[in-house]
């Protein structure tokens, strides 16, 4: 499939038929996001894979237990990833010999936090690679229960999620959903400011 192909007919996909996503064609789509940008090629992407229904079921109660209470819910993804950037890999990358000196070696140091940038940017490929696969996939916040989250996963003290990716076969009768059916993608001309504001 071509770049322009992939980017178009990406989308975020909500409702997931319940086929296991080959290891493979899973391993493929998540490689991928290791070639995003990362600064001083720190590399502090952490991704954590949940693709046990179990997994998924505890991931659900835990961070959206109003949704495990609605009636007829169906089509949960086989795979949901938590992508982490760790922002202590970024402080180490950035106490070594070719960075000292930009005082980038405490979170304070850095005018954004890159670790969460760059984990963004590798969830961009991942969602774009899920589509070269045949595959849905959905970027979402962790609106609730990330502390008891990270602690049942054993993540690090520190580091927090920058959402999850849900990821699998849509179903047949998935639906577009979301803000883009009502509200329209902005022109170029519209975002783009050339020399100046």
């Amino acid at each position: 499939m071509e770049f322009q192909q992939v980017v178009r007919r990406r989308r975020m996909v909500r409702e997931f038929a319940p086929d296991p996503i080959p290891r493979g064609v899973l391993e493929r789509v998540l490689e991928t996001g290791l070639h995003a940008p990362s600064a001083g090629f720190a590399q502090g992407l952490e991704l954590i894979v949940l693709d046990q229904p179990a997994q998924i079921e505890e991931f659900m109660t835990i961070t959206d237990p109003w949704a495990r209470k609605a009636d007829g819910r169906r089509g949960d993804p086989p795979v949901i990833v938590i992508p982490i950037g760790n922002v202590h890999t970024y402080l180490a990358r950035y106490s070594e010999p070719d960075k000292q000196g930009l005082g980038m070696n405490v979170p304070e140091g850095w005018p954004v936090p890159y670790w969460d940038l760059d984990a963004a940017m590798s969830v961009m490929l991942i969602l774009l690679a899920a589509v070269e696969e045949g595959l849905g996939g959905w970027y979402f916040g962790i609106f609730h229960g990330e502390a008891e989250l990270m602690r049942q996963l054993g993540v690090p003290e520190g580091l927090h999620p920058i959402g999850a990716v849900a990821l699998g076969y849509p179903t047949e009768g998935e639906q577009r959903r979301g803000s883009g059916l009502w509200r329209e993608r902005k022109r170029l001309e519209e975002a783009l400011h050339v020399g100046r504001w």
